[in-house]
């Protein structure tokens, strides 16, 4: 694999936008693009998985766990290479005019949904160690900003059944969605992301009954921290 290294070449902002699934996250990427690039910014957008991408086709097969292997039985550590490369491999075709690069996942869902999969003993040293792999060895950049959107583990679930798919068809909940437990462990290593890595903001996206916020409600708190960042 030839060498391939990140480089900043302007004072762009580096925004990721992370969660369990269904929190909402495609949702507050999209406001967020309109509302910056309606205040003359120029947006660069990538959505992880890219299931279109060599990487992203193998894991959307693990993660539909049809095979002999899926993403709940492959060990951790080999399942976040796949994910990992998928990163190297775009964050080298951005756009470099770009002066807000938002990411809708990034390496912190790697850390936090693989080091949710191993006994508690071991997912702190499984969640640093996917840091060093993406941001040390490959050479990723850091987010100057990560909004999580929290929601519970049973909001999650109760939305996991995904109607319209990118063929039209209804999507049935991938392997992780499917496990109420590796959700709510999910959520715990994301709220204790902080320890871990700098710039982060947890924005409710749930009230205490478990409904969901309003978007356009969460969209003012993420647009707001965003703009807190802005040089």
């Amino acid at each position: 694999m030839a060498e391939q290294r990140w480089e900043r070449t302007g004072p762009g902002l580096i925004v990721a936008i992370e969660g369990i699934d269904r929190a909402g996250k495609t949702t507050q990427t999209e406001r967020l693009r309109a509302s910056l690039e309606a205040s003359g910014e120029r947006v660069a957008v990538v959505s992880f998985p890219r299931y279109e991408s060599f990487f992203g086709r193998t894991i959307r097969a693990l993660l539909d766990g049809n095979g002999s292997t899926s993403a709940a039985t492959l060990d951790a550590r080999s399942m976040s290479l796949w994910y990992a490369l998928d990163r190297w491999q775009a964050m080298g075709r951005l756009d470099p005019a770009a002066t807000v690069v938002l990411l809708n996942r990034y390496t912190l869902s790697n850390a936090v949904y693989q080091s949710a999969r191993v006994p508690d003993a071991e997912a702190d040293e499984l969640f640093r160690w996917v840091l060093e792999l993406e941001f040390g060895e490959l050479g990723l950049p850091q987010p100057d900003l990560t909004v999580i959107l929290d929601v519970a583990a049973e909001v999650s679930q109760a939305r996991s059944h995904r109607v319209g798919g990118a063929d039209g068809r209804d999507e049935a909940p991938d392997v992780y969605e499917r496990s109420a437990g590796l959700l709510a462990r999910a959520r715990a290593r994301y709220l204790a992301a902080p320890q871990f890595l700098a710039g982060i903001e947890v924005i409710a996206c749930s009230d205490a009954d478990g409904l969901l916020l309003d978007p356009a409600a969460v969209h003012a708190e993420v647009a707001s921290v965003v703009a807190a960042r802005r040089p």
